[in-house]
């Protein structure tokens, strides 16, 4: 398997280089990550609850997609890959959000400027099965209901990006 390089930033989101999640995770080492909110035209929000194999977060609820933004690419670039490579949807408009600056702890230490993007989409979705065990579309409002009840079954970083919008 490839490793592929992510992009490392200094405390203002300035690219300093690039190395493996790995490194990122066990030096402390600032990175980017985006975010996918998929919305529908009722206004439910799209999850997915991630594979039980996945290094970070396995069986957990979290964003419509996300992931690292790989070296050479801009947020953007990295958010449309994601959202093509975890739930086979291509050619939706995304559009920026916002971008926060996050530290969270479990078993790694990981910093990162995170960018969050929205659409809206009514179309199918294809889960790659490798990454993605399950979808569904929620009412926010019963997100938050869920989220205040069962918050262990949603990764840490959802849960902050959901809650600061």
């Amino acid at each position: 398997m490839t490793v592929i390089n992510i992009i490392f930033v200094d405390k203002d989101d300035n690219v300093i280089g690039a190395g493996s999640q790995q490194e990122a995770y066990d030096k402390g080492i600032i990175h980017r990550v985006v975010r996918i909110f998929l919305f529908n035209s009722k206004g439910e929000l799209l999850l997915q609850k991630r594979a039980d194999h996945m290094k970070t977060n396995p069986g957990m609820w979290a964003d419509s997609a996300a992931g690292h933004v790989d070296e050479g690419e801009t947020y953007l670039a990295a958010a449309q890959r994601e959202t093509e490579e975890e739930l086979g949807i291509q050619d939706v408009v995304l559009k920026e959000m916002k971008k926060t600056y996050v530290e969270e702890t479990d078993k790694y230490k990981r910093k990162r400027f995170t960018m969050l993007y929205s659409a809206t989409y009514d179309g199918e979705v294809h889960p790659n099965p490798e990454e993605v065990s399950q979808v569904k579309w929620i009412m926010p409002e019963a997100l938050r209901t869920e989220i205040r009840a069962r918050p262990s079954q949603f990764s840490e970083g959802f849960r902050l990006a959901f809650t600061a919008l």
